[in-house]
């Protein structure tokens, strides 16, 4: 019977116009992948998450006195500060990135946690004060804390999954809100104007998937939770970098393929 199974089989193949399809023979990532996380209990991963996020809280609103300071008394030299200090952030970043011990045990985790929060601080400020000069710059750290806190009160829950998109959906509900706000006191512009917020925000989430399903290889424990929001800020160079790959330079060595199939391929 077998035997006789098998002869169809291999009769229907010879056909024209019939394939035997099998998974080897499918695109690769056709299934989705799923990655399990370092913390397998759900109420101690999202105990972390919520502490983590917390400390970021606190690091947005070290923005407003940094503002405050910034208004009062302008850097000069603005347009060659703002570069500079891009460059030097994304050194010190990927220092921390590759020798990841220093912000892993005390007490070196609470001196990486506190240049960090003094560099978030500081290049937010110098990024919005070249947007709006007035107070309503107040409006992308404010929102932004909002945001944060909508996604920390959701992961005081365990009934619902802490999903990417659900995450998004709180983003930009709360940032819509704060929209309307701005709609009925005719300051739309200037909150419009922090609409970056948003992004940042889902870098938060995003990165915090990458982090605690092992993506990024940290194996964190439930109570490293200085250690994880330092690596918010310690994965920006690689962030960024992932960023860049995908939206410019693999096109870049598609073109350079494609080109170099000129020297290849016949016309006819």
């Amino acid at each position: 019977m077998i035997q006789m199974d098998t002869v169809m089989v291999m009769e229907k193949s010879e056909v024209p116009g019939t394939a035997v399809q099998c998974e080897l023979l499918l695109p690769k990532g056709h299934f989705p992948r799923t990655y399990e996380f370092d913390i397998p209990d759900i109420r101690l991963r999202r105990r972390l998450v919520r502490r983590f996020f917390g400390v970021l809280i606190l690091q947005v609103a070290c923005t407003l006195p940094c503002l405050e300071v910034l208004l009062k008394y302008p850097m000069p030299y603005k347009e060659a500060i703002n570069p500079i200090s891009l460059v030097i952030t994304m050194l010190i970043y990927t220092c921390f990135y590759v020798w990841r011990n220093w912000r892993r045990f005390a007490p070196y985790n609470y001196l990486v946690l506190l240049l960090s929060t003094f560099i978030s601080a500081l290049n937010r400020s110098l990024y919005l004060l070249n947007l709006v000069q007035t107070h309503w710059v107040y409006a992308y750290p404010v929102i932004l804390i909002l945001e944060l806190l909508a996604l920390m009160l959701y992961a005081s829950q365990e009934r619902f999954k802490f999903t990417q998109i659900r995450g998004i959906s709180i983003i930009c509900l709360i940032f819509g809100l704060c929209l309307l706000l701005g709609y009925r006191l005719n300051r739309m512009m200037e909150l419009f104007s922090a609409m970056a917020c948003t992004v940042e925000a889902w870098y938060v989430i995003y990165d915090t998937h990458f982090m605690l399903c092992g993506r990024h290889g940290y194996n964190i424990e439930p109570q490293e939770w200085v250690y994880a929001a330092c690596n918010i800020h310690c994965d920006v160079p690689k962030g960024a970098w992932r960023l860049m790959r995908m939206l410019f330079f693999s096109k870049i060595v598609e073109a350079f393929r494609m080109f170099r199939e000129c020297f290849r391929t016949e016309v006819c």
